[in-house]
């Protein structure tokens, strides 16, 4: 028996000695270790981010009090008076009861359906040239929330504002934006708005306006609508109106608001901080009354006054950039399918698409499992696994450097790499290197399983009862659109493991 044991020995170190010579005698550089030790999860991760790392999720802020804009002001409106009368007035949009414009009065269809609480209509026509005009008579009591809405031709070259007068020519409101296609939506409408008051019923006028060109074949239209209900913030029917909404990284939320008419354009004013970890707002309004609601996203690209550039979404996702904003919620169907005895408030809500500035590795899970982790001396203490999977495990998140708060990043796309640099000095590049990726889940966590090629073996380690030959490889995660946002560590890739027994 004892002989047999030896002979076993003899061969063994026969082979191992073999081995070594083969692979002193490759043209691959090998690095020798003369001495070894083994201690496993010397370094391993944790299954979780740091203990000084809590991860929150955003929790919108309810708004219940909105703000004027700031840079809204009164006195900006244009300082000009209309004559009256030398104006060829159109037919009035309140004082017909003929079957033919569907239009009554509202008195007396507020009298006869207590249900009843908005009058809107359309009308069509025609400006010829620059400075042409068209004026339509309104006779209203007190109370009634006038609005009126311009579309006008989606024609670059012409420019058509719109006004609302007193029964002198003075300016009561105005809209005045200066033209710009947004694609098949055409320019922004010109819109106005205007609570009556006094004690009599009073004649006021609309007034629509051509500051440049004009179209005998291109005609635009005038929406109107007279309400008795309306919510507290009106009127912000013009982007100069626009009520100051705030929002921080948890985003934030209004339900107080409602769309009182078909044409209602309620404007919200939002400023994008130079300083900030989102390049991107969800924006949306929703409600539960038949009345839909849509939202829109503009730029204002004039030095002077207004030219609205709409932002296009991707659903309901809005790229932005450091600056001011204004977000339009308006009805979503044609004014013929409003249900004025479905008013109900709609819910705004407008949300920080965090962007990860941090990224971790919490495990790495190969051949040989998750925990094992190996000491060889002079190359550290790191996990060891064989050709085949490998799995790395990871958070995503935001870390507001201000507040020094984490925030959960669902949804990031994150890339995995493996890197060997022993394939890539032997000018093996299919070897070198392997990419997997992987999205965050709701808990901002990402798991990529990439398949590993087999190792060359560059390294020759003596454990004293047998050789290990392995590469030295680096596994890293990072941010797939921020390749500068990474963490990255080591594993020891094993090639094989010869005994020899002394």
């Amino acid at each position: 028996m004892k002989k047999k044991a030896k002979s076993r020995c003899i061969f063994t170190k026969i082979i191992a000695r073999a081995a070594i010579l083969i692979l002193l005698t490759s043209t691959v550089n090998v690095n020798t270790v003369n001495a070894m030790e083994l201690e496993d999860n010397e370094c391993g991760f944790s299954d979780k981010l740091p203990d000084d790392v809590i991860c929150k999720e955003q929790e919108a802020v309810e708004i219940t009090e909105l703000e004027p804009n700031n840079n809204f002001d009164n006195s900006k409106q244009p300082d000009i008076k209309v004559d009256i009368s030398n104006m060829q007035e159109q037919q009035s949009l309140t004082g017909s009861n003929s079957e033919n414009d569907g239009r009554t009065t509202l008195e007396a269809q507020t009298s006869t359906t207590s249900n009843t609480t908005v009058i809107a209509g359309s009308v069509n026509d025609y400006l010829s040239a620059s400075g042409d005009y068209k004026i339509y008579p309104l006779s209203l009591q007190s109370g009634i929330y006038i609005q009126a809405q311009l579309t006008q031709p989606n024609n670059a070259q012409l420019d058509y504002d719109l006004y609302l007068l007193d029964s002198d020519g003075n300016i009561l409101s105005y809209s005045e934006y200066t033209t710009n296609i947004n694609g098949s939506k055409g320019s922004l409408p010109e819109a106005i708005g205007y609570l009556t008051s006094g004690d009599a019923t009073k004649t006021y006028y609309l007034y629509v306006h051509s500051a440049t060109g004009g179209s005998i074949s291109e005609s635009y239209q005038l929406d109107y609508s007279f309400s008795v209900l309306y919510d507290k913030w009106e009127s912000d029917e013009y982007a100069d109106q626009s009520l100051a909404f705030t929002f921080g990284l948890d985003g934030a939320f209004t339900n107080s608001r409602n769309l009182s008419s078909p044409i209602d354009n309620d404007w919200y004013v939002i400023t994008i901080p130079q300083s900030r970890i989102y390049n991107k707002l969800q924006i949306t309004a929703t409600t539960d009354s038949a009345n839909t609601c849509s939202v829109q996203v503009y730029k204002n690209i004039a030095s002077n006054g207004y030219q609205m550039q709409m932002v296009n979404p991707i659903g309901n996702n809005y790229s932005v950039d450091t600056g001011v904003y204004y977000v339009r919620v308006s009805n979503a169907k044609i004014m013929g399918e409003y249900d004025d005895s479905d008013i109900q408030n709609y819910l705004l809500s407008i949300m920080p698409i965090l962007t990860a500035n941090r990224i971790i590795i919490s495990e790495l899970n190969g051949t040989e499992g998750s925990s094992s982790y190996v000491k060889y001396s002079g190359y550290g203490t790191y996990l060891r696994t064989g050709r085949g999977k490998l799995t790395i495990t990871g958070y995503a998140y935001a870390l507001d450097t201000d507040t020094n708060l984490a925030y959960l990043a669902k949804g990031t796309k994150v890339t995995g790499k493996y890197k060997n640099p022993s394939w890539e000095s032997n000018n093996t590049p299919d070897y070198a290197t392997v990419t997997g990726y992987a999205v965050t889940d709701e808990s901002s966590q990402f798991n990529i399983t990439i398949e590993l090629p087999p190792a060359l073996g560059a390294i020759y380690y003596d454990t004293g009862i047998s050789y290990h030959y392995f590469d030295k490889c680096t596994v890293e995660a990072y941010i797939s659109d921020q390749i500068n946002i990474k963490n990255s560590t080591y594993i020891f890739h094993l090639k094989n493991s010869i005994y020899h027994g002394y």
